[in-house]
């Protein structure tokens, strides 16, 4: 004899939609939770000692004598002074240049030495000359004193006239200037115009 009750509520076939509900909502969620995850900083139990200080919405700018050198923007910054650095997340980086518009780089994470001012970018970095090239990569090391900025991962510029890929890179950030280190592999589709 069946149980009273049992099954009250639910439309004969009803059993089959409820778990593709219960699915769906699992798949979705564990979607959601993946494209968080991307640009997410480390847990303060993953990075290991607690920060002393913590700032959201943060904007640093140092300053030459000539004006604005560099500014950064982060969406969230903490201090870590066993580690002697500021961690960043979600990181803009603005370079002046003193003939142009300045260099952009956008990264999903970052931190800054506290001893040289020196700037790590990580994850998804992307630096944009708004007067010439592109360039993608996943770790950008800034060093504000030499005006240049590096990495040994792999690369890639984009021009409007043509691409190059390869390992490690040099960007001389006052200058218009890329050097890519080894494994180079260009794709030219028109002949580069000279600067203006």
């Amino acid at each position: 004899m069946a149980a009273r009750g049992a099954g009250r509520g639910l439309a004969p076939g009803g059993r089959p939609f409820l778990l593709a509900l219960v699915v769906a909502v699992a798949a979705g969620v564990g979607v959601a939770l993946l494209w968080q995850d991307r640009g997410r900083a480390p847990t303060v139990a993953e990075e290991g000692p607690e920060a002393d200080m913590e700032a959201w919405d943060v904007r640093l700018r140092q300053r030459s004598a000539d004006g604005d050198r560099w500014q950064l923007i982060a969406d969230h910054a903490a201090h870590f002074p066993e580690a002697g650095q500021t961690r960043l997340r979600t990181v803009h980086l603005e370079v002046s240049r003193p003939d142009g518009p300045p260099l952009t780089v956008r990264s999903r994470r970052g931190r800054v030495a506290d001893d040289s001012n020196q700037v790590t970018l990580e994850g998804n970095v992307r630096v944009a000359d708004p007067e010439g090239y592109r360039m993608t990569t996943e770790t950008l090391h800034y060093f504000p004193q030499e005006q240049r900025a590096s990495t040994e991962e792999p690369v890639q510029v984009t021009a409007d006239f043509g691409t190059a890929d390869g390992v490690g890179a040099t960007v001389w950030t006052d200058e218009r200037r890329v050097r890519i280190h080894e494994q180079v592999n260009t794709t030219f589709w028109k002949v580069p115009s000279e600067p203006g």
